[in-house]
């Protein structure tokens, strides 16, 4: 009789050893899935500028054109589906500036 309560005691401490590794394993991980998530929210910067802002677009343009020169900031001008404003030419300007 004595036995078996000191098995049952033994089995109690070994869940609960094992409950306490498992808690800690699932906390590292809620961890590093918050970290993660924050990381992948953060708002993305090009040539110092916020994403969504008029600045970044323009500098968004130049390096996705591979455009040559200042100059060519302002082609597109005419053009109704572009919003290009003295904000886009900023950032487009700061593209050739690095």
């Amino acid at each position: 009789m004595i036995i078996a309560q000191i098995i049952t005691q033994l089995r109690i401490k070994m869940i609960s050893k094992q409950f306490r590794i498992v808690n800690a394993v699932l906390a590292v991980i809620g961890i590093a899935a918050f970290i993660f998530f924050q990381y992948q929210m953060r708002q993305d910067k090009l040539g110092g500028f916020k994403e969504g802002t008029e600045e970044y677009y323009g500098y968004q343009y130049a390096h996705d054109n591979n455009l040559k020169n200042v100059d060519q900031c302002a082609d597109e001008k005419d053009d109704p589906k572009m919003n290009i404003n003295e904000a886009f030419i900023k950032g487009c300007r700061a593209y050739f500036k690095k």
